[in-house]
């Protein structure tokens, strides 16, 4: 008797489809085989020219096409059966995909290259683990974060002169997302001079300059050791820092302590003509309680101090007392790396007016044209894309104007976050770095498609069966046109406004709840 398995083999092999890849441009690749043929989107390919040259490609996106093939015969040899023979009409199903051409191997040697001469059908086939570490070798920047996807004893490095684009970093919860902020910011901080600005809603990255085994003299840890002398953590009072996160009313503009206060220049017209007013009679530094008693001063301006009162903002935490320093008078520009830890404050509006005031100052002093990567963790907490508290919204609209604006004087955004859509669009859209990790939502990954449009659809999508700590990375910080990595940072010579020379080395920084594991694209694996 004829199995149906017996007929399923015979047909695939009747109608077996040639694994071949062509070309019309020399850039972009058609590839075509059976549905096993190996390859997966993000990882490389080889194809087979007729002169002995091997062309890399990577592979941007697959999918199964089915269609009908020509009449068979099959023959029936079942006792008892009045049939002897069937006929009917195969599918045939076979892969369809595209790629981009990456470079040539020629002569002994891999040279990169983005574009070829046209060719017709040739032989491709997945790339061999030796292959692929000669692309990526040949491709790769000096940022070590971990291990090729598709390869995993294949070390992943991104391009540390790509922090001078904007970076998005997009990831759900348990993803590994703060492991791998921290990783980056790490090997940042080892293979740099990039100064570094950390804002810090959860007090995840306040352990960035400490190591995870005090006693590992490793030449890694001796690197993380020397660079960690320059890390800064600012925290509230009470917790062991660097230099304490206090304030003054007066550190703040006028504008902004008008927010605080709830007050607009148009509907509270007399308080906030008070404000103005008792503002300008103090000597600076004043605090809250210096322009509530000057205020009750006054008949004409008690309202004022009735609406401190009322909102009770001279109890934060968050004001300098005595002879304490106030955080503003630190020169960010000047340190290596300071972490803002805003998790140490006790309320949304203390931290809401730390950044706000940290990002003022910091778009204040822009024509320094003095390089920066300010890194705003969760940043739907700080550039929420909709809120109804003004200080948060004032915020968010500063963080569009350093979006827009901040390359020019050489501040650089990471913005680090859940889902895309918690973030102000007109931050996102400003970004072309990608780095993207577990999402299981498909409108994410659609509005992702919409904003990163070089970034294949089908690449993205991958993102939704990522595994702890693997990642895309997209744009110009990725070493070839799409795919994925581990953890690190670099080193390098400082430019004006363009971070260089990112190296390699392991994440060594102390992480106690997070598990330790193992355009331009690239599918990363974290240690």
């Amino acid at each position: 008797m004829v199995s149906f398995d017996d007929v399923r083999i015979a047909l695939a092999d009747r109608f077996r489809v040639v694994t071949a890849a062509l070309s019309a441009d020399g850039r972009e690749v058609l590839l075509t085989g059976p549905v096993d043929v190996g390859v997966d989107v993000g990882g490389f390919a080889v194809v087979e020219l007729d002169d002995g040259r091997r062309l890399a490609v990577q592979v941007r996106s697959v999918r199964i096409v089915e269609r009908e093939g020509a009449d068979v015969d099959v023959t029936v040899d079942e006792p008892g059966l009045p049939v002897r023979s069937v006929r009917g009409r195969a599918m045939v199903r076979t892969l369809a995909g595209s790629a981009t051409v990456l470079g040539v191997f020629g002569d002994g040697r891999f040279v990169a290259t983005p574009e070829t001469e046209p060719f017709p059908e040739r032989h491709v086939r997945p790339a061999t683990e030796a292959e692929t570490a000669t692309i990526a070798a040949a491709l790769a920047g000096t940022l070590d974060v971990g291990t090729m996807l598709h390869a995993p004893a294949v070390p992943a490095r991104l391009h540390p002169a790509g922090f001078a684009r904007h970076t998005f970093m997009c990831g759900q919860s348990g993803s590994g997302k703060t492991y791998t902020t921290g990783a980056v910011l790490e090997r940042l901080l080892v293979a740099t001079t990039l100064p570094i600005v950390v804002l810090d809603p959860n007090s995840d990255h306040v352990q960035l300059g400490r190591l995870r085994d005090p006693g590992d003299d490793s030449p890694a840890a001796r690197r993380h050791r020397e660079a960690a002398t320059g890390v800064r953590v600012v925290r509230a009072r009470g917790a062991d820092s660097d230099h304490l996160l206090c304030l003054d009313l007066s550190d703040l503009p006028l504008v902004a302590q008008a927010l605080l206060l709830r007050l607009d220049p148009v509907h509270d017209l007399d308080e906030y003509s008070a404000l103005r007013r008792v503002t300008a009679s103090l000597a600076v530094p004043y605090s809250v309680a210096d322009v509530r008693s000057a205020a009750a001063a006054d008949p004409a301006t008690a309202r004022l101090a009735t609406r401190i009162d009322n909102l009770g903002i001279a109890a934060w935490e968050l004001w300098r007392r005595g002879d304490e320093r106030s955080a503003a008078e630190l020169d960010m520009t000047a340190g290596r790396c300071f972490v803002i830890d805003l998790g140490s404050l006790n309320s949304p509006g203390e931290r809401a007016a730390v950044a706000l005031g940290l990002l003022g100052r910091l778009w204040m002093l822009r024509r320094r044209r003095l390089p920066m990567l300010l890194v705003v963790d969760e940043a739907h907490n700080i550039l929420p894309s909709a809120t109804a508290d003004p200080l948060s919204s004032s915020t968010a609209d500063l963080g569009v104007l350093i979006a827009g604006e901040g390359r020019k004087f050489g501040l650089h955004l990471f913005v680090a976050t859940q889902r895309p859509g918690k973030v102000h669009p007109n931050v996102v859209s400003q970004c072309d770095n990608l780095l993207l990790m577990r999402m299981n939502g498909s409108t994410d990954i659609e509005e992702l498609a919409h904003l990163f449009s070089h970034v294949p659809p089908a690449m993205l999508h991958r993102a939704t069966t990522f595994g702890l700590g693997q990642a895309l990375f997209a744009g110009p910080i990725a070493p070839t046109p799409p795919a994925g990595p581990r953890r690190d940072t670099g080193q390098s010579g400082r430019r004006r406004g363009r971070p260089d020379g990112l190296g390699a080395s392991c994440s060594r920084y102390r992480r106690s709840h997070i598990p330790t594991r193992g355009a331009r694209i690239v599918l990363v694996s974290s240690p």
